[in-house]
């Protein structure tokens, strides 16, 4: 009976670590589709040719908080990745501070993490079984991507500057979808 007990206890306390770990599923659809709205806003924006840097900011500010909650949650939920995905979270108002082509660079193509001297992640970002970790790291950077545009686009008037937007946000919408269908699997 003691052996019985034994194995049902540690058969508990490995379920209710398990649970710790797997992403409340409401809250993960509640950033997602928050993520969606501001997101899908700012695409409609660039269709119709009447982009609001100042409101695509304020759009970038939800998309971003956002992300940065589904990134946590997807450390949480694949630790193998927690260390890779704080980095890049602890970075984001530095991301903001770069230039276009340089976030491009440094944090969409993950060079930011091949450098000379970079953080030891215990993982090789590059490797396809570690591919997955790029979703919730460019749900961040693609929103950070379109306000870049759009600041250019409000001088600029390029349509360029309007493909970017659309482009790189619609990158950041499929990689969100990717990260929600990830944490409502675990």
């Amino acid at each position: 009976m003691k052996y019985s007990r034994s194995i049902l206890a540690a058969t508990l306390m490995a379920f209710a670590t398990f649970q710790t770990q797997a992403a409340d599923k409401a809250a993960v659809d509640t950033h997602v589709n928050s993520y969606l709205a501001a997101g899908k806003a700012i695409v409609e924006m660039s269709i119709t040719k009447k982009v609001d840097a100042a409101e695509v900011e304020k759009k970038v500010q939800t998309l971003v908080a956002d992300a940065v909650w589904l990134a946590t949650e997807y450390g949480k939920a694949h630790p193998k990745g927690e260390k890779l995905l704080k980095i890049v979270t602890d970075n984001v108002d530095a991301m903001k501070k770069l230039s276009f082509k340089d976030l491009e660079h440094e944090w969409h193509d993950l060079n930011h993490f091949t450098k000379s001297g970079s953080n030891d992640l215990g993982i090789d970002v590059k490797a396809e079984d570690n591919e997955h970790f790029t979703d919730p790291i460019h749900a961040i950077v693609h929103p950070i991507l379109v306000l870049k545009a759009a600041q250019a686009y409000a001088s600029s008037k390029s349509d360029e500057e309007l493909k970017a937007i659309k482009e790189e946000m619609e990158e950041g919408l499929e990689q969100v979808e990717k990260c929600r269908s990830a944490l409502n699997k675990k």
